[in-house]
């Protein structure tokens, strides 16, 4: 089967600098990824946990610093194809819209993983929301 591809996007009510610390500062990443560890350099290593126990390892491919991460990632165990993800930051008068694109290997993936992306954008949302409150 051919790969699917979901793109989804969300502006948020923050500077790029900031939804890029939340993007790679292990403190702040863990609280809407579920990442256990990500070297956030080209050919880092990283270990994802997903709330139902899952593990994923992943591989990041790119990085241009407050504009684009791009990484790889696939279940520990097999037990799925691997996906590659971009996480794309566009500054816009209010704030930083964020686009992710995750290409999957099957269309029966897809659905799943855009889900989970509207999922993770509702807590990336209340990460940086809890990071102004904290710091305001």
């Amino acid at each position: 089967m051919d790969a699917a591809r979901v793109t989804r996007s969300v502006e948020l009510d923050a500077p790029a600098a900031d939804v890029w610390r939340a993007l790679t500062e292990p403190e702040l990443l863990a609280d809407w990824l579920d990442v256990v560890e990500l070297d956030v350099r080209p050919g880092g290593d990283g270990l994802v946990v997903e709330p139902d126990g899952a593990v994923r390892r992943a591989r990041v491919d790119e990085v241009e610093p407050a504009r684009r991460l791009a990484l790889s990632w696939w279940p520990e165990d097999g037990s799925g194809p691997a996906s590659t993800v971009e996480l794309d930051l566009e500054e816009t008068p209010s704030g930083t819209r964020v686009v992710v694109t995750e290409t999957v290997a099957t269309a029966s993936a897809s659905a799943g993983a855009d889900f989970r992306w509207g999922v993770r954008f509702l807590l990336l949302g209340c990460v940086l929301l809890r990071a102004t409150v904290a710091c305001g």
